[in-house]
């Protein structure tokens, strides 16, 4: 069978294999799989997970043994539209970050120091150096829910954290109804304000000490550190005229 078009929207070999595999014969152990496909057991299941993900397989139990199966290749189709949403929400971000990134370029300075942070674990990085600055955090086109959903251990302990360094945050968000945040209880030392959509930037933008970082929720997560002073100053100076116009209640 050609196969090039499935390697093509991001299917790795392996996957194909286990999904062809599963399409022909239904449901399947990972044991019985590794048997009709020569992979290694010990990566079945990873790319079982990644298929899974894709929503090109699913799992059952018969008893207390687990078996996979291939979904429809129906599904492939909306695995595409997933893939399509998604990179016009990238695009839409970066387009959205251009402006300042064009800025940042033009300044050509050598005090300017640009760092570039991806996955969760880059989100973690530049929040704990919140935690290590040790300086009160102006916040911009947060969506707590983002951080809720993928972050929500360390989230508790970054506000703990903060919490006991006195640290502040004030953050402007969109005034939307139902829209997430925290609770008081949760972030202590939490203030928001609210902003309607045509006053609102949605870049996800954080602003402490001499540094800004623009987060930008795609696959994976990226965090962008910018360290200048002038740079940071500007965005402080843009900051506190928002909040002058923001509203203390989301109505």
């Amino acid at each position: 069978m050609e196969t090039e078009a499935l390697r093509r929207i991001g299917l790795a070999d392996n996957e194909i294999k286990i999904y062809i595999v599963l399409l022909r014969n239904g449901s399947l152990s990972a044991y019985e799989i590794g048997k009709k496909t020569g992979i290694y057991r010990a990566h079945i299941y990873d790319k079982l997970e990644k298929l899974m993900e894709k929503g090109l397989v699913t799992h059952v139990y018969k008893g207390a043994k687990k078996f996979f199966q291939a979904t429809s290749p129906e599904k492939i189709k909306q695995y595409l539209e997933e893939k399509k949403r998604d990179i016009e929400y990238q695009e839409e971000q970066v387009n959205n970050l251009l402006p300042e990134l064009l800025k940042i370029a033009s300044a050509h300075d050598e005090d300017t120091r640009v760092e570039v942070f991806k996955g969760i674990e880059g989100i973690k990085y530049f929040l704990r150096d919140i935690v290590k600055t040790g300086k009160d955090v102006m916040i911009t086109g947060v969506d707590d829910a983002k951080y809720d959903e993928n972050l929500r251990l360390f989230i508790s302990q970054y506000f703990r954290d903060l919490r006991n360094k006195k640290i502040k945050e004030r953050i402007i968000t969109l005034k939307k109804k139902d829209i997430f945040t925290f609770d008081k209880s949760f972030a202590s030392t939490t203030t928001y304000k609210f902003l309607d959509a045509k006053q609102f930037n949605p870049t996800n933008t954080y602003i402490y000490a001499s540094k800004v970082v623009l987060v930008v929720w795609g696959a994976p997560p990226t965090a962008i550190m910018i360290e200048n002073t002038e740079i940071a100053e500007t965005y402080k100076d843009h900051f506190e005229h928002l909040w002058k116009l923001a509203s203390v209640k989301n109505e």
